[in-house]
């Protein structure tokens, strides 16, 4: 029978505040522009988390969405979950997670591309990014590290596949 992962705490991830674990503002860096945006909505779904953080920067998008799709588990002890980073209508950065602590890319807009050649930057700040991972590790099974995601980090040291 399929049942939905819990944060670490035996909360099921339906029925937590997520605006209390989240990060509560984001900073990116995107053509040469740091933006902080500031946690907005929280909208459960079905089979998905969308969670929107909002900026008001003139000339810059409003939105940056992270979309978390939750599938089902790969066994008893391995849990999967897909992530989509958009800034705006624009997709970032697309990636899953396998407990404990398999990151795989799946879509990548930065440094190296090979599908944006543009060699622009998206990137998560430092601090922000800590912040994530922590957050992710809230997931029941997840063990994972900030050098696991070297390709969200402002760092030139990601090399895509």
């Amino acid at each position: 029978m399929f049942t939905i992962k819990r944060f670490k705490d035996g909360v099921d991830i339906y029925h937590v505040d997520w605006k209390n674990k989240l990060p509560k503002y984001m900073t990116i860096i995107q053509r040469g522009e740091v933006v902080v945006f500031k946690l907005g909505n929280v909208m459960k779904n079905f089979d998905m988390v969308q969670v929107c953080y909002e900026s008001n920067v003139w000339g810059f998008p409003s939105t940056l969405e992270f979309d978390f799709y939750f599938l089902k588990e790969i066994d008893s002890k391995n849990f999967k979950i897909d992530i989509d980073i958009t800034v705006g209508d624009a997709m970032a950065c697309e990636f899953s997670l396998e407990s404990p602590n398999k990151v795989e890319v799946i879509e990548y807009t930065s440094w190296k591309s090979k599908t944006d050649p543009s060699n622009t930057v998206f990137a998560i700040e430092d601090e922000c990014l800590v912040e994530f991972v922590n957050f992710l590790n809230l997931f029941e099974g997840f063990n994972l590290k900030v050098s696991d995601f070297k390709f969200l980090d402002k760092y030139d040291n990601y090399h895509p596949r």
